[in-house]
C-alpha cells in the first residue's frame, strides 16, 4: 500500500477542513438566523387534522373561508377566500422574528378579485404571544383575473421593538375568489451571510497552516508550500457544500 507523501497528505487534509468548514458556516447561520429560513410555521398549508376546517397555526375570521385540499400550488393544499362585499381572514403564526431586520413577505395567489380590496398582510407584534399589535405592512392584490399562481410580496422592515408576527390573507369589504398557498416569511442577509461565512472559512484556513506547520514543518522541502498546498482544494470544498446546503436550507418550506 502506498504512503502518502506529505504533501498529498497537506492536500487531503485541507480538503477535509473545507467541508469542516462548511458544516461549521451552516450551523453558525441556523444559530445567529442569517440563513434566510421561511418563519411560517405551517406555509404550504398542507398540514392538519383530516376533516378539520382549517390548517395547523392558521386561523379564518368571517365566513367565506375554506381550508381546500384538493387545489393547490404545491402538495395538495391551500386556503381560499370566496366573498360578496364582506370581509373575511386567515390568519398563520409566525416564528421570533427581531426588530430593525428587513423581511421578505410573500404569498402565491391564483383566482380572481372583482371588487373591494384584498391584501396579504404582516402584523408586527411587541410580544411572542402577538397580543402587542405594533403596526401592520401591507400588499395589495389589485382587482382583476390571476389565472395562473402569481407570487406577490415585497419587503419590510421589522418595527422598533417588534418580536413577533404574523401573516394575514385577507378581503376588506371584498367580492372574489381567490386562493393562497406557499407563504414565505424571510430574513433577508444573504450577503451578511456569504461575508461571514468567508471570514469564518478564512480563521479556520489560516488556523490549519499553524496546526499543519506543527506536524509538517521539517517534512517538506519548501515550508511556503505548507499554505500553499491545497488552498483551491479547501476553498473549493467550502464554497460548493456551503452554497448547495444554504439553498436547501433556505428554500425549505
Amino acid at each position: 500500500m502506498r504512503t502518502l507523501k506529505p504533501l498529498e497528505t497537506i492536500y487531503w487534509l485541507r480538503l477535509a477542513l473545507g467541508i469542516t468548514a462548511a458544516l461549521i458556516c451552516v450551523g453558525y447561520g441556523l444559530v445567529s438566523g442569517t440563513i434566510s429560513t421561511n418563519l411560517i410555521l405551517n406555509p404550504s398549508v398542507e398540514t392538519g387534522e383530516t376533516g378539520a376546517a382549517t390548517p395547523h397555526d392558521w386561523v379564518s375570521f368571517g365566513n367565506g373561508t375554506e381550508w381546500n385540499m384538493s387545489y393547490a400550488k404545491t402538495g395538495s393544499g391551500s386556503i381560499r377566500i370566496k366573498i360578496t362585499n364582506a370581509t373575511a381572514e386567515w390568519r398563520g403564526k409566525v416564528g421570533p422574528i427581531n426588530e430593525g431586520y428587513t423581511y421578505q413577505v410573500y404569498g402565491s395567489f391564483t383566482g380572481e378579485v372583482t371588487a373591494g380590496q384584498f391584501f396579504l398582510t404582516v402584523r408586527w407584534s411587541s410580544d411572542l404571544e402577538g397580543l402587542g399589535f405594533i403596526a401592520e405592512s401591507n400588499i395589495s392584490i389589485l382587482v382583476g383575473s390571476y389565472p395562473q399562481w402569481s407570487r406577490l410580496g415585497d419587503n419590510f422592515a421589522a418595527p422598533k421593538e417588534a418580536k413577533s408576527c404574523e401573516i394575514v390573507f385577507r378581503a376588506v369589504d371584498g367580492s372574489g375568489d381567490l386562493y393562497g398557498d406557499d407563504f414565505e416569511v424571510r430574513r433577508t442577509e444573504s450577503w451578511t451571510s456569504f461575508s461571514t461565512g468567508f471570514s469564518i472559512a478564512l480563521i479556520i484556513y489560516l488556523a490549519s497552516y499553524y496546526i499543519i506547520k506543527l506536524k509538517f514543518m521539517n517534512k517538506v522541502e519548501k515550508p511556503r508550500k505548507l499554505i500553499t498546498t491545497g488552498i483551491g482544494s479547501y476553498f473549493l470544498a467550502w464554497i460548493v457544500l456551503w452554497i448547495l446546503m444554504y439553498t436547501i436550507i433556505a428554500g425549505s418550506p
